[in-house]
């Protein structure tokens, strides 16, 4: 497996960009992401609350637990929600 292939780095590089957070109650979040740490746990900055398709609620900063994380989407310029 090559470095590059590793998701920490594929993160590290979405620091800062526009990501999708699935949770596992399919709640998704759209933000900016400013941080992470070694539990997943997740920083959003300018996030918003998509569910169903629909964004529902806008948000400043949140903090999602790594525990409640399904899969981070990086690169969604790439991929529609």
């Amino acid at each position: 497996m090559s470095m590059s292939s590793i998701p920490v780095n594929s993160l590290r590089k979405a620091l800062n960009k526009q990501v999708i957070i699935r949770l596992k109650d399919n709640v998704r979040y759209k933000g900016k992401l400013v941080s992470f740490d070694q539990n997943m746990n997740v920083w959003l900055r300018e996030s918003t609350e998509i569910i169903e398709n629909e964004e529902v609620a806008s948000y400043g900063d949140i903090f999602v637990r790594g525990n409640n994380i399904l899969f981070v989407q990086v690169n969604i310029e790439d991929y529609p929600a």
